[in-house]
């Protein structure tokens, strides 16, 4: 009795404590959900142009580097994307700098027309994105949302030991909602019941966002799975080069071609400071699960290749890491998985305060 007086207690002061993060994240993170489905229809100039004439060609990527750099002055490109194949698809280019001070431009293949700029702190999603990690505040932000993510974790499965029901009896009132009780006892069903029957979900995307929020954890998986620490990914490999050329993009883009023909959408990520080599990674868009990458790099002077990390080559540890993503946002199974996400993050937003009720309520009636 001792012990589920301060398993209560726990359960209670830590959901009053970060509550209010929780929920911000759980919100954020329906958002998220569909991003890559949504983001097209809220800007669509970011990735469609006008279809070009029949005899049109596309302009060689050095080109439209030139352009898009042009535009952005003194800031420097960082990454292209490329989403797909079709004629009627626009390139888009990052510039260097954090999530919310970083330019994105789309630039027509065709006429290297710059069509849409955008900053972060006024993209929709990255907002969020920002919000949902880092609460706005920066690494205060993100130390404070990793805090909470092991705290949700010890109110998870203390919330799941007070809801075990003693009895046949109990166990029966406690895995349904009753829907037509009085206000107290239906908030308590929501919070409760609701709780139970969303567990597995909301604590596989607690664990899984601790990825992102400490060292540990990501290097953990890395000791787990390989039994040693990642080998990390290098894009300097002192290759002789002449200074002032440009890092030949086209040049690169036409090998990695090539090499990866594959359908899936392709990120050509350009070297900056001791960097010297251009690296193209391509999803894998017929794959059985989400971000199966594989890598190419080449020589930023040449253009030639000098390195390959393909997925299938990669250890389980790598493997495991990058299942990270696809396991925490929902889209490991597609759009059926995006959709359950999506649901019990909405639920998700309202434990705090349903929980708060209840506590509220007991406080009243002492």
């Amino acid at each position: 009795m001792k012990l589920k007086k301060t398993v209560r207690q726990l359960h209670l002061w830590l959901g009053l404590l970060v509550g209010l993060i929780f929920s911000v994240s759980a919100i954020t993170g329906a958002f998220l959900a569909f991003e890559e489905e949504l983001e097209p229809v809220v800007y669509p100039q970011l990735y469609f142009c006008p279809t070009p004439p029949p005899q049109a060609e596309r302009l060689p990527l050095d080109t439209l580097f030139h352009r898009a750099q042009q535009h952005l002055g003194k800031i420097g490109i960082h990454q292209v994307n490329i989403q797909d194949q079709e004629t009627n698809s626009a390139y888009i280019f990052r510039s260097k700098g954090g999530r919310l001070d970083q330019y994105t431009i789309a630039v027509n293949p065709y006429t290297a027309d710059v069509q849409f700029v955008i900053q972060g702190k006024k993209h929709f999603f990255t907002v969020i994105e920002d919000l949902h990690r880092n609460l706005l505040m920066g690494e205060i932000g993100k130390s404070i949302s990793g805090a909470a993510c092991l705290s949700y974790i010890i109110i998870l499965i203390t919330g799941l030991i007070l809801w075990r029901p003693k009895n046949q009896k109990i166990r029966k009132k406690r895995l349904k909602i009753k829907w037509d009780a009085k206000f107290k006892r239906l908030n308590w069903d929501i919070h409760a019941v609701g709780g139970f029957y969303s567990f597995p979900l909301v604590l596989l995307m607690v664990i899984t966002a601790l990825t992102w929020s400490y060292t540990w954890f990501n290097d953990g998986i890395f000791y787990v799975m390989d039994g040693k620490p990642r080998e990390m990914f290098t894009t300097n490999f002192d290759l002789p080069h002449t200074r002032g050329v440009h890092p030949p993009i086209e040049k690169s883009y036409q090998e990695a071609l090539r090499l990866m023909p594959y359908e899936g959408q392709m990120n050509i990520s350009l070297p900056t400071g001791d960097a010297d080599a251009i690296y193209i990674s391509r999803e894998i868009a017929d794959a059985p699960i989400p971000n199966m990458v594989d890598y190419h790099l080449f020589n930023r002077y040449t253009g030639e290749l000098v390195h390959t990390e393909l997925y299938k080559d990669q250890t389980k540890g790598m493997k495991l890491r990058r299942m990270m993503f696809p396991l925490h946002t929902g889209s490991i199974g597609g759009l059926t998985t995006k959709i359950m996400y999506t649901i019990i993050c909405l639920y998700a937003t309202s434990l705090p305060f349903t929980g708060f009720w209840i506590w509220l309520g007991r406080k009243k009636k002492k």
